[in-house]
């Protein structure tokens, strides 16, 4: 049976409707070609009682803790024997915080009331602390949980802050597209991009279960990466320090043995484990310097070369990312032969002339450059940017709780939107000036030609126009500020306006659309039109 009949049977929520529409464009597969990506917008923030910080209520899940602290006089002892910055100015007042903490709170605490206590008592000296020295007495408080090895903790999607169904729409596809692959599929899950990849792990295995498939955590840790390079595997724990990550085999003890056992059975062992994976999940967050670091020397040593497992990943045949570890995916080159990915910067930063590109990239996506966190963070003049700076045509950018779905084969790349809001394509025409589309949710979009093209299917299950006054003949402030530009372009789409100005500063933004130009009202959302082909051309006032 074709793979997007298979895809078909076993996906029964609205995204079979656009494998409905590839269905009759696609009919088999090479083999050897076949790849699925699934790259979400944004991180993946679902109420647990390992995430408090995700829930819209105090004390989510009735007793249920995640992290557990616990102060003692043995562990404010080890506290100050390993301090981990060379200023030992702010040790004193940490240790006499801790020591009063100890008589007022000798039973264990979740993290939210351990920090409450401390600043009750002590909250200019807490905010003194560098970030490095705030991890490490918090990483040496925390105490050993019960194991996450196939253990999901609870999990309370009514009460997450976020909402829920884009993953729920993700999490079937991912089901769907691993099934395909395999009877007893496997996801392997990588939380490198993670200050702390232990307690990540615990977490992603929990919110992943709902896809019903075998999840398993791959320690591809920065530790691990340093003590497999430098054939050090008994230096682990030192490594880790360096990662700023302690006290981690006392409170992740399972975990902190899988890497162990990883580092002992080698690279070979490592990357056959990849190969033989039916899914990958690379887990990212928001775009900052760490995090990229962090992905980025696990993925290419020093001087940019992937390691033998990077290719592995690269190839998976199904391969998931989620926020800035999508970005990596592009890694397409340069006229120099570099790889390069997006930098993610803002509309208004890339205009005042920040640096818009990074090197190193997985190369999955060879026909655009990538960006997540996108309209919510106003970035399509950065993307555009982006693309001059390297010399590239297309890119793209994912909305935040949308994912881009895109497969692969020797007939050519199919893309579709699924959740809550859409994807941008960006086309660089001349400096400061570019094409933009938007595909919202549910559109399924063809690459022929090395043009991006809205499938006729989509055109026509398209929903009647609705009727709009025309947008006021005024210049629309702060137009690279949040989400503006989409609200903009979402407003001429469904009044079908052929022109609109916004202001940022100095700088006018022209809207323009041409006879190309169409709109199309995909869904009834906010977000719902479709745009092709407009004009965008970024001035300064004088």
């Amino acid at each position: 049976m074709p793979l997007f009949s298979r895809v078909l049977l076993l996906c029964f929520n609205s995204s079979a409707l656009f494998l409905f529409a590839l269905l009759k464009s696609h009919v088999t597969f090479a083999d050897n070609k076949e790849q699925t990506l699934i790259i979400m917008g944004s991180a993946i923030e679902t109420c647990t009682s390992l995430t408090p910080q995700f829930c819209n209520i105090d004390t989510p899940l009735g007793n249920e803790k995640g992290a557990v602290y616990l102060l003692t006089s043995h562990v404010i002892d080890d506290v100050q024997s390993h301090w981990p910055t060379a200023d030992k100015s702010r040790l004193a007042p940490t240790v006499s915080s801790l020591k009063r903490l100890l008589t007022t709170h000798p039973s264990a605490l979740s993290k939210q009331e351990l920090l409450w206590a401390w600043r009750d008592i002590a909250s200019e000296q807490l905010s003194q602390l560098s970030q490095a020295e705030f991890e490490y007495v918090v990483d040496m408080l925390e105490i050993a949980k019960p194991n996450g090895q196939s253990r999901v903790f609870n999990i309370d999607i009514e009460h997450s802050k976020q909402a829920q169904g884009w993953l729920t729409d993700s999490y079937k596809f991912i089901a769907a597209s691993l099934k395909v692959k395999s009877q007893q599929p496997s996801l392997l899950v990588l939380t490198t991009g993670a200050r702390d990849p232990y307690a990540d792990a615990n977490y992603y295995e929990t919110v992943l279960s709902q896809t019903g498939v075998a999840i398993e955590w791959l320690p591809l840790t920065p530790s691990l990466v340093s003590a497999l390079q430098e054939k050090q595997c008994d230096q682990l724990t030192t490594y880790r320090a360096q990662a700023n990550v302690y006290n981690r085999e006392r409170v992740y003890p399972t975990r902190i043995a899988q890497e162990q056992a990883a580092c002992s059975q080698g690279v070979a062992h490592l990357t056959a484990r990849i190969k033989a994976s039916t899914g990958i999940m690379l887990v990212g967050t928001e775009f900052d310097n760490a995090t990229e670091q962090r992905l980025t020397a696990a993925l290419f040593d020093s001087r940019g070369n992937a390691y033998p497992w990077t290719d592995a990943i690269a190839d998976a045949p199904v391969l998931i990312t989620s926020g800035f570890s999508g970005n990596l995916l592009s890694g397409k080159q340069e006229q120099a032969g570099n790889s390069v990915t997006v930098k993610p910067i803002s509309s208004l930063a890339a205009l005042q002339g920040q640096q818009s590109v990074l090197g190193h990239g997985l190369g999955s996506v060879p026909f655009a450059l990538l960006d997540t966190y996108f309209s919510e963070k106003n970035r399509s003049v950065g993307l555009a940017t982006s693309l001059s700076a390297s010399k590239q045509t297309d890119g793209l950018g994912i909305d935040e709780q949308t994912s881009l779905v895109v497969i692969k084969s020797a007939q050519g790349n199919v893309l579709t939107v699924l959740g809550e809001r859409g994807v941008v394509h960006v086309k660089s025409k001349a400096k400061q000036q570019f094409q933009f589309d938007y595909w919202p949710s549910g559109a399924v979009i063809e690459i022929k030609n090395d043009a991006f093209l809205l499938s006729q299917r989509s055109i026509d299950n398209a929903l009647p126009a609705i009727k709009m006054p025309p947008l006021p003949m005024q210049r629309f402030s702060n137009i690279l500020m949040d989400a503006k530009l989409r609200s903009l372009t979402q407003a001429m789409c469904l009044s079908q306006d052929k022109t609109a100005v916004g202001q940022q500063d100095q700088f006018l933004v022209t809207l323009t659309a041409s006879k190309n130009t169409q709109y199309h009202r995909l869904n009834s959302s906010s977000t719902g039109c479709a745009i092709t082909q407009l004009n965008v051309n970024i001035s300064t006032i004088q």
